[in-house]
């Protein structure tokens, strides 16, 4: 059957829905725990959920803070935020209550939504003092309910590629979270990237997309709009469920997804112990994190037939920098290991760190880079912007290398850099080589101080389940992979590695153990 799907990015988040609506107002666009919202339903309820916020008296400016899982609700209220100028301020609901509470704080909002399940948790905290509505309880303050009450009527603003749409809040792991503004224009130059690249291309018009990225990361908005641009139904996913994931890939319905490594992990072994097959996969982007050779061959083996895009990127670059294509994924190539070449539009460059000069090919420095889709700034942090965005070009802390055929090989965070003996040791090598052993289900290198070499490299290594290993094996194993002066001074075993509510691997953590 021919692939009939409507293609096409808009200016606007809210034009692009509004623009699906009026050519194809019966097709579904978001699926939500069995019920199916139409693009015409979709852009009635925005219109509904921006008459609410104007009846709460927000304007243009205003943001409001949202702490939920992946509820229906999150998308009109978006749109409609996007149609009145308001912005949407997602907020990471795994955070301890006093780390949301630092949150809300930093932003400012006019107005706090939150899912039931969160009240009791935050008000035991000492809640927050701004005016807060709760959704799907159905009472008095319910946010869906003063929703339902207003008119579909079309705000009479007219949104700007300008307008700031989304102000997502970074990890925090090297410090106090940030909160990013992304305007209209990074959504649609992302889009057109995306686009010309053939991301996200779908072959047949049953594909789906399967969201069950929280709404807090920058790709849990981003992949939505994307499928939507693409008349593709979303899934979405209340939060990341590896046995419903698996479920839903028996349903033989071909699936398009997003991913981070540890999802694809987890995904793996939930098909495992189910006896499931995932064949129902057609296409798997991933990023956030390295992807270890041997979890890709795994994954590659178990979803054979899906396209593999890998994205590097980052929340003040819309989640765009590069991308590196499925052909370049075949067992074999060098460049499998890479982050690919950059997207169209978008520049990219290493240069020495302290003295902002472009280095060589194949040295190894700070990424940097320059695209459309670059974010406006940091909210209210105008030297964080300054420090980060230098005449249009975003110093991103990132070390990596760019090859003589143009692909990018992202070595570390800067700031993760090992100094041994004045030997540079970026602990990413390490933690690839590891990645390798049948009895390491993950690892983590850190520098430990030393009086003799000022820093040597630690290993901290979580086994398989039912896998014995020793600091001795797993020594043996790195020796002929990498050089001596690399090798761990020390191997501690753990039950799982600390992580931050995003996922990312808190490193920070582990230096103090």
């Amino acid at each position: 059957m021919a692939m009939t799907r409507r293609i096409f990015n808009a200016p606007t988040l809210s034009g692009l829905v509004e623009e699906q609506a009026r050519h194809l107002p019966h097709e579904p666009a978001l699926i939500f725990e069995g019920k199916t919202t139409t693009y015409a339903e979709l852009d009635e309820r925005a219109n509904r959920a921006a008459e609410a916020m104007r009846s709460l008296g927000l304007e243009r400016g205003d943001r409001v803070a949202w702490l939920a899982r992946n509820v229906a609700t999150f998308w009109p209220a978006l749109l409609g935020a996007a149609k009145i100028g308001v912005v949407m301020t997602p907020v990471n609901w795994r955070l301890a209550p006093a780390e949301i509470a630092g949150i809300i704080g930093d932003a400012r909002p006019s107005l706090f939504v939150i899912e039931k399940i969160f009240v009791e948790p935050l008000k035991a905290a000492g809640g927050v003092p701004i005016r807060t509505m709760v959704l799907e309880d159905g009472g008095p303050d319910c946010f869906d309910r003063l929703i339902d009450e207003q008119r579909p009527v079309k705000p009479a603003h007219a949104p700007h590629r300008d307008d700031v749409v989304v102000q997502l809040y970074t990890s925090g792991t090297t410090g106090l979270p940030k909160g990013v503004l992304l305007s209209n224009r990074c959504y649609d130059e992302v889009g057109k990237a995306g686009l010309a690249a053939g991301i996200i291309n779908p072959r047949s018009d049953e594909e789906m997309i399967m969201h069950a990225l929280p709404h807090f990361h920058i790709a849990g908005v981003n992949f939505a709009f994307m499928g939507w641009s693409r008349s593709m139904p979303v899934i979405q996913h209340r939060q990341f469920d590896p046995a419903a994931i698996v479920r839903e890939a028996q349903a033989g319905k071909p699936l398009n997804a997003f991913l981070v490594p540890a999802m694809v992990m987890m995904i793996l072994q939930a098909a495992k112990a189910a006896g499931a097959r995932l064949e129902s996969f057609v296409q798997v982007s991933y990023g956030a994190a390295p992807m270890p050779e041997a979890l890709l061959d795994a994954a590659m083996a178990a979803m054979p037939n899906a396209r593999f895009t890998q994205f590097y990127g980052m929340t003040e670059t819309t989640g765009g920098v590069t991308v590196l294509a499925h052909d370049d994924h075949a067992p074999g190539k060098k460049q499998r290991v890479s982050a690919g070449k950059p997207l169209p539009g978008c520049e990219v460059k290493i240069c020495d760190p302290e003295t902002r000069k472009e280095l060589p090919q194949g040295e190894v420095g700070e990424i940097v880079t320059r695209s459309p889709f670059v974010m406006n700034g940091y909210w209210m942090k105008e030297d964080a912007t300054g420090a980060a965005i230098r005449d249009g070009w975003y110093w991103s802390g990132d070390a990596g290398r760019i090859d003589e055929n143009g692909y990018l090989y992202v070595v570390d965070r800067i700031k993760d850099m090992i100094i041994s003996g004045g030997e540079n040791i970026y602990p990413a090598e390490l933690e690839n080589a590891l990645a390798a052993h049948p009895a390491i289900l993950e690892a983590a290198i850190v520098g430990a101080p030393d009086e003799k070499w000022g820093e040597v490299t630690r290993a901290f290594i979580v086994p398989r389940p039912g896998k014995e290993l020793s600091a001795e094996e797993v020594i043996e194993f790195l020796r002929p992979r990498i050089a001596s002066f690399k090798l761990p001074r020390r191997v501690d075993f753990l039950d799982a590695l600390p992580r931050n509510p995003s996922g990312k691997i808190l490193k920070t953590t582990l230096r103090k153990m």
